[in-house]
C-alpha cells in the first residue's frame, strides 16, 4: 500500500448555514448524491480499496451506508468526533495518527473534480516531495456565480501562489487574509527564496482543492506539533517556508552500502522538523546518478539540494471546484448535472417517465411525482418529491420529500428537505425549509423555521 486515503468530513460548513441546520455539509446533496459520495467515488476510481473517514458521530450510520446505498465498492475506516468537539484538519489528522503507515492523500469532503489523482501521486513520486497540493484553474464566473437568500457582495479566497518557472516546485504560499490593508498592495519575497528561484510566476487565479499528498513523517511532524490546527492556513505554508531553512548535513557512510539515511537533529532538547526526516538507501541511489547533481554532488535545478521539498499539480483542464459556499454549492450543482455524463459515464441517470416539460439539463430523483402540467428547467429535484398542476421551476435546487403545489413559480431557489410550498406562491431567489402558505410573495429571503435548527 502505497498511499493512504483520508476524507475530511466533519466541517460544520460555517459559511453556508442556512443549509446546514439540520444535516452535516458532506451531507448536502449535489445532483441527488451526498456531497461524500463524489470524493468515495474518485477514490474508488483512482483505485483505493478502503479509506480513512473522519465524521461527527451522531451521523456514523447514515455515512456508513453509503457505499452499500450507491453500489461503491469502497470500504470505510471511520473515525468519529463527539457532537460538541471542533477539530480542525490538522487535529483530525493527529487524531488518526496510529492508523497512518504511508504518505496519505488528503481530501476535503466537498471537494469535487474529474482530475486524475495518478497524475498528482506521479509528480509526488518522481521529486519525493514533502507536501504536494492540487492547484486548479476556474473562471471568474463559475467562482461568483449567485446564490439564493439575501444578497451579499461575494468574496472568495484568493491565494498568492509562488512557482518557479522551471519546474512545478511550490515556493511560496501567501494567503489573502495575511495581507493586511498596509501592505496589499505589495509582496514582499524573502532573498532566501530568490536565491534559490529567481524566475517566480505569481499567480492569484489557483483554486486550492484542499486535496494534499503529504509524506508519512510530515504527518509524525504534524502529531507532535500540536500547535497546528489546520492545513490550509497553518501546515502548508509552514512546511513551503521550512523548504529554505538551513538543514544539518545528512549522516551518511557512503561505503556501506545498506546506511541508514537520516537528518538528526541538531536540537535534542526538542525535535525540530529535520529530525522528522527519513530517507532510504534507493532515494539516495537516485539522488547520486540525478542529472540535477553539480560538481559538489548536490541537487540543484528544482531540488536545491533541500531535504524538504514542496511541489503543486496545477491542473489546467479538467473540472475541480469545492462546495465550501453557499455559491459554490449552487454553481457545482448547475455544472455537474451538465458533465454527469463524462465525469460519471458508469452511473447511468434514467429520466422519468411523465408527460411534464423538464429540460434535458435536470435531474428528477426516484418516486417524485411531476403533474402533467408542470415545467421544469436548469433544475434538480431530489427522491420523493410531489410536483402540482401549472408548477414552473426554474434554477432551482430541490431536496428529498419536497411539496410544491399548484399553480407556484420557484425560481433560483433551494428547497430543503420536507419542505412544503402551498398553492399560488411566487418565490425567487430563497433558501426554503418549512412551510410556506398559499399566495406568499419572497424574494431573496430566508424561510427557515428555528425550530430546525441543531447543533452539529
Amino acid at each position: 500500500m502505497e498511499y493512504q486515503a483520508v476524507i475530511m468530513a466533519a466541517g460544520r460548513g460555517s459559511r453556508m448555514t442556512d443549509l446546514t441546520h439540520d444535516r452535516p455539509k458532506c451531507l448536502l446533496p449535489i445532483c441527488n448524491r451526498p456531497m461524500i459520495w463524489f470524493s468515495l467515488k474518485m477514490l474508488e476510481n483512482a483505485g483505493f480499496e478502503d479509506v480513512l473517514v473522519i465524521i461527527h458521530e451522531q451521523f456514523k450510520a447514515e455515512i456508513a451506508d453509503i457505499p452499500n446505498k450507491y453500489g461503491l465498492k469502497i470500504k470505510l475506516d471511520i473515525t468519529c468526533l463527539q457532537k460538541n468537539e471542533d477539530y480542525g484538519t490538522a487535529d483530525s489528522l493527529r487524531l488518526i495518527k496510529d492508523k497512518i503507515k504511508t504518505d496519505i492523500l488528503v481530501i476535503s469532503c466537498d471537494l469535487v473534480c474529474d482530475i486524475p489523482l495518478h497524475k498528482v501521486f506521479d509528480l509526488h513520486r518522481t521529486h519525493q516531495s514533502s507536501v504536494t497540493a492540487l492547484f486548479s484553474q476556474t473562471s471568474p464566473e463559475v467562482m461568483l456565480a449567485p446564490a439564493p437568500g439575501p444578497k451579499t457582495k461575494i468574496k472568495q479566497e484568493r491565494d498568492l501562489v509562488g512557482l518557479d518557472l522551471q519546474t512545478p516546485r511550490l515556493v511560496f504560499l501567501v494567503s489573502e487574509a495575511d495581507l493586511t490593508s498596509e501592505n496589499e498592495e505589495e509582496l514582499s519575497i524573502r532573498k532566501s527564496v530568490m536565491k534559490h528561484f529567481p524566475q517566480i510566476s505569481v499567480q492569484g487565479n489557483l483554486l486550492d482543492a484542499h486535496l494534499y499528498v503529504i509524506k508519512k513523517w510530515v504527518c509524525d511532524y504534524i502529531s507532535e506539533n500540536r500547535s497546528f490546527t489546520m492545513l490550509k492556513g497553518e501546515v502548508l505554508p509552514h512546511i513551503v517556508r521550512k523548504q529554505f531553512t538551513k538543514s544539518p548535513k545528512r549522516n551518511i557512510d557512503k561505503d556501506l552500502p545498506n546506511a541508514d539515511v537520516s537528518v538528526i537533529s541538531l536540537n535534542t532538547a526538542k525535535r525540530d522538523i529535520f529530525s522528522f526526516l527519513v530517507g532510504d538507501e534507493e532515494e539516495e541511489r537516485i539522488r547520486s546518478y540525478s542529472a540535477w547533481n553539480d560538481h559538489r554532488g548536490d541537487l540543484r535545478g528544482p531540488y536545491q539540494d533541500h531535504a524538504i521539498r514542496c511541489f503543486a499539480y496545477v491542473a489546467k483542464e479538467g473540472f475541480c471546484l469545492r462546495a465550501n459556499t453557499l455559491n459554490n454549492y449552487c454553481e457545482l450543482n448547475r455544472q455537474v448535472i451538465k458533465r454527469w455524463s463524462t465525469m460519471f459515464p458508469d452511473e447511468e441517470i434514467t429520466p422519468p417517465v411523465s408527460k411534464a416539460q423538464v429540460g434535458v439539463d435536470c435531474l428528477i430523483g426516484e418516486n417524485t411525482q411531476l403533474s402533467d402540467k408542470c415545467s421544469i428547467k436548469h433544475s434538480i429535484i431530489g427522491q420523493n418529491c410531489n410536483i402540482g398542476d401549472k408548477v414552473r421551476i426554474t434554477n432551482c435546487i430541490i431536496m428529498d420529500n419536497v411539496t410544491v403545489m399548484k399553480e407556484t413559480t420557484l425560481q433560483g431557489s433551494i428547497l430543503m428537505k420536507n419542505s412544503v410550498v402551498e398553492n399560488s406562491c411566487d418565490i425567487k431567489d430563497c433558501i426554503v425549509g418549512h412551510t410556506v402558505h398559499s399566495n406568499c410573495k419572497s424574494t431573496n429571503e430566508v424561510l427557515v423555521d428555528a425550530d430546525r435548527l441543531l447543533e452539529i
